[in-house]
């Protein structure tokens, strides 16, 4: 292991502190050693001796250190209900276990933290030495990479031995987390959610099923088709009115269009028009290491023409593009069923907190992706997002990144996950081997409900997360350091699995997973630099855009399907389309060369 650079940052003397009467210092390596019946700071950055901050590397690192040091974070995030990162458990609990005093010198949220954060930015010499989280997006992080504002941390990451098993255990982390110029200037986030690679999910009525189609979900796209048929035709409700509605969603919602469901049936896509969460590179794939637009292919062409003949024979509700969710959930949860399927990621016939009590919901069963005509059978697939809020920059006036690294690294362990997620053990969580775990085995961690009452010792930290009698108990997730993954996640302890909603999406998930596409033919999320960004930006709107409105007068018979097919990839190849792919096709080559470093 070679030496690693220390980053210098000089500090004010002792001396010139005390005539300043400053009583606060920034940097990393300011030190806490109190002078005799003081209590005072010292802020040499280092013990008498004059090494004992000096690592070489992370593995060197033991905490809790031996002298205690200060560094200032930047933390761009929000506490429900208001309260600091400073005034938190979490916070107190670092410092005990690893001697670090977490200076929160920039907490900020709300519409004008990005505002702060640029401000930040504009002086060099006195950033902070640790940006926790900051929303930037990869290019921002990458710029201010180049401008020598953070520092690159593959070096430091070489033996930080948490990073690594993530990376390990999750393959696209570390891919994920690598700039266009082969660095690493974020510790990066690993918050899997397993159910939500596969949110693109559809529901149908299981009643109706039972009545007519003998138990039997349909399997196909033509089954699917004779199904929603004998809907339409055969009054399942029984009230003698022909009110049935087949199938129907709404765009706004959590993954509540038909479309992309139907589409790979035919075709791989990922486009769906509706969706909370952002989707990567939506409609492009990857064919033998080449980027290829699913939207203009024949047999996305077979999809629209198999949707458009559901929706002119009355099978998709023709409210589907123009209602939005208070007007689909009156019919949805009519008092007269009416709705025989309908996509979502969760259901949506009851309220809230539907899975913590029996209910309508248990009616509805999640339904596997149907085969088309070409054998195609597949399922959107969401990548799992590594960068997070930006998660643990270091910037280029820290005087010792390597502990700060290490920090980062103890902040991903088991134990210090639990409680930056749960607050403190024995009363947010515990260590168990008992019960049912999300995964369906043997869980490791329950969560526990704190009381409301509880007074943690007369310390005034708060009865709950909104922060109104003192200190908040956790961090907020999006400014948490997490070794969260799909398998982590899947050994919390799930007190009654008939009735929690985690769980209830967890089997919905696993019933998609078999039809799930190859990770190689997903497009990573790529970092564009300079003139390419706003190539990548401008496509994304403009084409994008162009190509979810053709889908739907496709659909809809707005624009023919026979006559008009030619025309749509005229107007793509006059937007520009191939610059579209080639610019993605270059940075999808550079990301796959570092990978392989």
């Amino acid at each position: 292991m070679k030496k690693k650079t220390l980053w210098g940052k000089k500090l004010l003397s002792s001396a010139a502190v005390l005539a300043l009467g400053v009583s606060l210092l920034a940097g990393c390596g300011s030190t806490d050693t109190p002078a005799a019946g003081t209590g005072g700071t010292t802020d040499s950055g280092k013990a008498a001796s004059g090494d004992a901050f000096a690592f070489e590397s992370v593995s060197d690192v033991t905490f809790p250190l031996e002298e205690k040091l200060t560094i200032d974070v930047f933390v761009y995030a929000s506490l429900t209900g208001g309260g600091t990162y400073q005034n938190n458990y979490v916070t107190d609990w670092i410092e005990e276990k690893t001697n670090i005093h977490l200076n929160f010198v920039y907490d900020v949220d709300g519409d004008d933290a990005k505002t702060k954060l640029n401000l930040v930015m504009t002086d060099p010499k006195n950033l902070p030495d640790l940006f926790l989280a900051t929303g930037w997006t990869k290019t921002e992080l990458q710029d201010y990479g180049k401008q020598g504002l953070i520092i690159p941390m593959n070096d430091l990451l070489e033996d930080a031995p948490n990073w690594n098993a993530m990376n390990e255990e999750s393959p696209m982390r570390r891919a994920d987390l690598v700039m266009s110029d082969g660095n690493i200037y974020t510790y990066g986030d690993n918050n899997e959610c397993f159910h939500c690679r596969y949110q693109n999910r559809m529901y149908i009525y299981m009643p109706w099923v039972e009545a007519l189609n003998d138990g039997h979900i349909p399997e196909t796209t033509d089954e699917l088709y004779e199904y929603l048929k004998k809907v339409k035709n055969e009054d399942p409700n029984g009230n003698g009115l022909a009110d049935e509605v087949p199938m129907s969603g709404f765009i706004g919602g959590w993954s509540s269009d038909p479309t992309v469901w139907m589409i790979n049936s035919f075709i791989q896509c990922n486009n769906p028009l509706s969706n909370t969460n952002p989707t990567v590179a939506a409609g492009l794939v990857v064919n033998d290491g080449k980027i290829e637009y699913s939207v203009m292919k024949d047999e996305y062409r077979e999809a629209l023409r198999y949707i458009n003949k559901l929706y002119s024979e009355g099978l998709l509700d023709p409210q589907t593009f123009t209602q939005d969710n208070t007007q689909f959930a009156a019919t949805l949860k009519n008092e007269t069923p009416l709705v025989a399927v309908y996509p979502a990621g969760g259901p949506q016939t009851d309220d809230e907190f539907w899975a913590n009590k029996d209910g309508e919901w248990q009616n509805w069963e999640v339904f596997a992706p149907v085969e088309g005509p070409e054998g195609v059978r597949l399922c959107a697939k969401n990548l799992d997002n590594y960068f997070g809020m930006g998660i643990g920059s270091i910037s280029s006036t820290c005087e010792y990144p390597v502990i700060v690294t290490a920090l980062l690294d103890f902040l991903a362990s088991a134990e210090a996950n639990n409680v930056q997620s749960y607050g403190p053990e024995g009363l947010g969580w515990n260590f168990t081997n008992e019960g049912t775990s999300l995964a369906g085995g043997t869980p490791t961690v329950e969560k526990l409900i704190i009381p409301e009452d509880y007074d943690w010792l007369g310390n005034g930290y708060a009865k709950d997360y909104s922060g109104e009698n003192g200190k908040h108990y956790r961090w907020a997730s999006d400014a948490s350091v997490r070794w969260s993954s799909a398998r982590a996640r899947g050994e919390l302890m799930i007190p009654d699995p008939d009735h929690d909603t985690e769980f209830y999406l967890q089997k919905a998930g696993e019933l998609y997973q078999p039809y799930e596409p190859a990770l190689e033919t997903l497009v990573p999320n790529l970092v564009f630099e300079g003139p390419d960004a706003q190539i990548i930006s401008e496509a994304t709107l403009q084409i994008g855009g162009y190509v979810n409105q053709a889908l739907v007068q496709f659909i809809t018979g707005d624009l023919d399907i026979e006559t008009q097919w030619e025309e749509y990839l005229t107007t793509l190849e006059k937007m520009n389309v191939q610059q579209y792919i080639d610019t993605y096709q270059k940075y999808y080559d550079a990301y796959m060369a570092n990978a392989a470093k």
